[in-house]
């Protein structure tokens, strides 16, 4: 037995090594894709509405996959940290790939997104590790420290990118190579963690965990919840350039200020909060921590998108900066808490296809509204299905002590 213990002590302390280096460099990619890809298909390309929209569902065309991925992929009999790093080493190609599109919008758009859903898979992989890997009991702090040192970076990269840019905006492609450098590392680092072959499912359909939405009812409830708040977030959360740029709204923000309201403020604020998340996922009920982060989360929306300053727009940020960091906590690790032993990687793969589908729909959703709607009147709609999601807590938390 004590052996035993010894080397669960020693593969988990060998995860937490690894991971950490591997999450240095997440920032880059996140923050990378998110922002400076938008902003050049806003401002460089001068892209369509379905142009912007393609950004931000990139990483949610990865998430629908993944049920498709976690179904062919234990058949290769290979270990899941080895898969993630596979995946990280074909990203960074797709984004040297992407930085050779200066002249063309879509070389660039398309296999930056591909990059970017590629990168999407990894979080099942990642659950099926820290699940194997780390006990339960500090399982919330040791991903908090991970992704805490992944926000750590965004803000140094959000600054001097948006420095970068704002001398000359036909720079970007040096950016993306950064990235596909960061992607290559990040994959050798995620090489060396110790985890075992994924499960194979003994079922003929890719798509047959689904059943899980219906068969589970808390999880089925909770998946609800949650779609209909990531509607409301995921539809408004893109518009944040197009307000900042817009000359309507009197803002006209440069590069850098946008890097700043973007990335450099929630990243700051994250960082500050995550350790802290993480200690309350721990100890905690999850619908607690949920409606907390969801509470927060349509304050933020109000604040940033009904500011007429930067001042108020900075405000908002923090706002969402705080309200992330437990988004993160959450949505990374809560089916942990449902999911019968085992079972982690699938009920995260139907959490991920399930993120996969609003995160692809509401961009592009949110882009085509605005041509109907200010920003602000569909910034309120967006608000009201967060506050639907906060109220949908209480009877779905009941359902749960059933």
């Amino acid at each position: 037995m004590e052996d035993t213990d010894k080397r669960a002590l020693n593969i988990a302390r060998l995860t937490f090594k690894w991971d950490l280096l591997r999450s240095c460099l997440g920032g880059i990619m996140d923050a990378g894709w998110r922002t400076f890809a938008l902003l050049v298909v806003t401002q460089h390309f001068n892209g369509s509405s379905f142009a912007k929209g393609l950004v931000p569902a990139a990483f949610m065309i990865g998430l629908l996959s993944t049920p498709i991925a976690l179904f062919y992929l234990p058949r290769l009999r290979v270990r899941s940290a080895k898969i993630c790093s596979i995946n990280y080493f074909l990203a960074g190609f797709l984004f040297v790939i992407s930085s050779l599109g200066k002249d063309s919008l879509w070389l660039f758009l398309t296999s930056g997104a591909l990059a970017a859903a590629l990168l999407a898979q990894q979080m099942p992989l990642l659950v099926h590790i820290y699940s194997t890997n780390y006990a339960s009991a500090i399982r919330g702090k040791r991903v908090a420290y991970a992704i805490t040192l992944s926000v750590a970076i965004a803000p140094i990269f959000g600054w001097f990118g948006g420095q970068f840019l704002e001398a000359d905006l036909a720079q970007f492609p040096a950016l993306f190579q950064l990235m596909a450098f960061a992607c290559i590392v990040s994959g050798l680092c995620i090489h060396q963690v110790p985890s075992e072959v994924l499960r194979r499912s003994p079922k003929s359909n890719p798509l047959t965990h689904l059943s899980l939405v219906w068969k589970d009812k808390v999880f089925g409830a909770i998946l609800a919840m949650w779609m209909i708040l990531g509607f409301g977030n995921l539809s408004t959360m893109p518009l944040q350039i197009e307000y900042m740029t817009s000359p309507s709204h009197g803002i006209q923000a440069t590069s850098t200020q946008i890097a700043i309201a973007t990335i450099v403020i929630p990243s700051i604020v994250r960082i500050l909060a995550t350790s802290i998340w993480g200690h309350l996922f721990d100890a905690l009920n999850f619908f607690l921590i949920r409606g907390l982060a969801s509470v927060i989360l349509l304050v933020s929306m109000v604040v940033f998108f009904f500011a007429d300053t930067l001042a108020g727009i900075y405000l908002g940020s923090a706002g969402y900066g705080l309200a992330l960091a437990g988004a993160n906590v959450n949505w990374s690790l809560w089916v942990t808490k449902f999911a019968p032993e085992g079972e982690e990687s699938n009920y995260m793969t139907v959490h991920s296809f399930m993120t996969g589908i609003r995160g692809l729909l509401a961009p592009f959703i949110g882009f085509y509204m605005i041509s109907f709607f200010s920003i602000r009147e569909w910034t309120t709609i967006g608000a009201l299905l967060v506050g639907l999601s906060i109220i949908l807590i209480l009877p779905i938390s009941r359902l749960a002590r059933r």
